[in-house]
């Protein structure tokens, strides 16, 4: 698997640095390296541009792949570079590729160190630690990429968010993270997409978090969604309960009398709203409208609940109107064989009590969905809703 894996990564660092090297524009110093070069003194940093540009257009014809022998006449176009300028970081990283394996390390991590903006240095360092297999010295180089240039990051960014599902990443991204760099939301919304690195994701979540955090630098709410989408609900409930300042007052429903905005929805009230219909979490109440006619998905909540007997209680600051439709469903949100039939609960009046059974339907997860629709020749109606409460019954 280890082999698999770094081999993978061989791929996949590969790929990002062609297409880095491609998005980042032109890799000479000036428009013409070569007539700057012809020039007496001798220009050395239009020489280092031009022995780069040969370099990376073999890298870029070897589908990332840096050469084991440097060219000769690469050479000695780039120790004529130095010569005339010492600090020529990508002459020196060309000098680089004809030496040993150590001496070639250790002279493009010098090269690295003169200049953090260099191709040819930073993409040899990045190659060669997917090689070896290195996560945490790889992260480090492609921090530096991301933070050297924007446009590296629509290549970079899900090759990082990749990474996390290998879970020794998350040791070496949360160091990482915790300085807070500047790619930081954008990486958080690259691992919402990322299927694979969820699992991880909580977990480096945590590690991150600090009693007077910030959390706009974070994605929490897509991860959330993110976890549920992929039906991690015991994951996503874990997060929730970790990052949430609300806890629960003791019902299966959060946040059952709206005494906050929602958070991290679904497991938090999630609302709709159209230009016919919409709920809305406003002043301790969930308001519900909608105009003649309309129906629809008011609001949704993933609850957790328990094999037995509950009881489903709902209280109305005002009266259903008589030609209004409104009622809970509660269905499985589990991909299990044999799910249990949704269960459709009208409401009546200013609300009451109403009992299920969950005893023997093989499903823990549901989605409490409220629905409703307005009378085809009524004027639709606006409903305020105190609270929805779930408690299991002995």
């Amino acid at each position: 698997m280890e082999k698999k894996n770094c081999i993978i990564w061989v791929v996949a660092i590969s790929l990002a640095i062609v297409s880095s090297f491609t998005a980042l524009g032109s890799i000479a110093k000036t428009t013409s390296p070569e007539l700057a070069i012809t020039f007496f003194p001798k220009n050395g940093f239009g020489a280092q541009a031009m022995v780069s540009g040969l370099t990376m257009a073999s890298v870029l014809e070897n589908n990332g792949q840096f050469p084991e022998q440097g060219d000769p006449a690469w050479n000695t176009l780039a120790r004529e570079a130095f010569r005339s300028e010492p600090a020529t970081p990508d002459a020196i990283a060309v000098l680089a590729l004809s030496k040993e394996r150590d001496f070639r390390r250790e002279l493009m991590e010098k090269a690295f160190e003169l200049s953090r903006r260099q191709r040819v240095a930073t993409g040899w360092l990045i190659a060669d630690s997917a090689k070896r297999d290195d996560l945490s010295e790889l992260l480090e180089y492609y921090d530096t990429l991301l933070r050297t240039s924007s446009a590296a990051a629509a290549v970079v960014m899900p090759v990082m968010a990749q990474a996390l599902s290998d879970e020794r990443s998350v040791a070496f991204l949360a160091d990482l993270l915790s300085t807070r760099p500047p790619w930081n939301y954008r990486f958080w919304w690259q691992v919402n997409s990322t299927p694979e690195a969820l699992h991880n994701a909580v977990q480096l979540r945590k590690s991150l978090h600090a009693p007077d955090e910030t959390k706009e630098i974070y994605a929490d709410g897509g991860l959330v969604s993110a976890l549920i989408g992929q039906k991690y609900f015991i994951e996503a409930e874990d997060l929730y309960d970790f990052l949430s300042q609300n806890p629960s007052n003791g019902s299966i429903i959060r946040n059952s009398s709206f005494g906050h905005e929602p958070e991290y929805p679904p497991l938090d009230w999630q609302v709709f709203s159209t230009g016919e219909y919409g709920a809305a979490v406003v002043d301790g109440n969930m308001q519900i409208s909608a105009i003649s006619n309309s129906r629809g998905l008011f609001a949704r909540q993933l609850v957790n609940l328990p094999s037995g007997i509950i009881q489903i209680d709902t209280k109305f600051a005002t009266k259903i109107p008589d030609d209004a439709s409104l009622e809970i469903r509660l269905s499985c949100a589990e991909s299990i064989a044999n799910p249990p039939l949704p269960v459709r609960l009208p409401l009546i009046d200013q609300g009451g009590s109403q009992q299920i059974s969950n005893q023997a339907s093989g499903c823990s997860y549901f989605w409490l969905d409220i629905a409703g629709r307005a009378s085809e020749n009524g004027d639709g109606f606006n409903i305020s809703v105190e609270s929805v409460s779930i408690s299991p019954r002995s």
